[in-house]
């Protein structure tokens, strides 16, 4: 299993200079943290708030209205399904969570949500969140990882070549690391590697897929679903991805032992004794 940990500073906090940043303690921690699974938890229902309003909007037109109208409804419908499939999906994010920090030092929030309603923020982050899905981990994103991923990949394969040195000697720093894509497509290659992420969203999404999935495409999702613009017709806001388009565990196997991810922000881990260890930062 992909080992995740806690640099013990809390995700998501204002992004102040370190000797000025506010100190963050257990219980800070264990709020921010229920507050973000709670965002996760509350997709449904703040989009169904949406629907709700449009489907009133669209009842209280005279009949002749809404007969033109009947497509929309009926793509309101469809829509109002595709939400419900992403929230099952979401379900199983966040299923057992709790437990996905490694080290004795993170905290161990209770299961007892804050049930606060979550921020415009936090919910758009979770949108954002499953969009990060399509190019991190289908195939539909294949061309955008090639664009921004690869030349990075090839450089570290340039400078720490396998074939003058041991790559799991080598100890690479990939920070933002989102969905975790980059990090895991380095460790793959052999190199001992770390993904850096401060986003708590992102870093629970990346906890499911390379620690949850162990085939291909084996769950789907609708992301464009709350994309209500430049649309030319409702099938593209409902287009489905499957993911991931490749099986984590397999191609992890011979090597995560040296695949990890911490959460917090990167310049703590520049900041650290070990720092002098990362060969590359990518």
């Amino acid at each position: 299993m992909l080992k995740t940990y806690s640099r013990k500073k809390k995700a998501e906090q204002e992004k102040l200079p370190s000797r000025v940043r506010p100190p963050v303690d257990d219980e800070d921690e264990k709020r921010h943290f229920q507050k973000v699974v709670y965002a996760f938890k509350s997709y449904r229902s703040h989009l169904s708030k949406k629907f709700t309003t449009n489907r009133q909007l669209l009842e209280s037109l005279p009949e002749r209205q809404q007969y033109l109208l009947k497509t929309y409804k009926e793509s309101l419908q469809e829509v109002e399904k595709c939400v419900q499939h992403n929230q099952s999906l979401i379900d199983l994010i966040v299923k057992d969570v709790f437990f996905m920090f490694e080290n004795a030092n993170a905290p161990a929030p209770s299961q007892e949500l804050v049930e606060e309603e979550p921020s415009v923020m936090d919910l758009e982050r979770v949108q954002t969140t499953l969009k990060q899905f399509v190019r991190d981990w289908s195939k539909e994103g294949a061309s955008e990882r090639n664009t921004c991923y690869q030349p990075i990949i090839d450089e570290v394969l340039k400078n720490f070549s396998p074939e003058h040195c041991e790559p799991d000697k080598i100890q690479v720093l990939v920070p933002g690391s989102g969905l975790g894509r980059l990090a895991f497509e380095i460790a793959s290659k052999g190199y001992s590697c770390q993904g850096n992420e401060f986003s708590l969203f992102m870093l629970i999404a990346s906890h499911f897929v390379l620690n949850k999935c162990n085939q291909k495409e084996m769950y789907s999702l609708y992301p464009w679903i709350h994309q209500v613009e430049n649309n030319l017709t409702p099938q593209h806001q409902m287009q489905m991805i499957s993911f991931p388009d490749v099986n984590p565990s397999e191609l992890l196997r011979p090597s995560a032992a040296n695949f990890t991810m911490a959460a917090g922000d990167f310049l703590e881990a520049l900041s650290i004794p070990t720092a002098h260890l990362w060969k590359a930062a990518s």
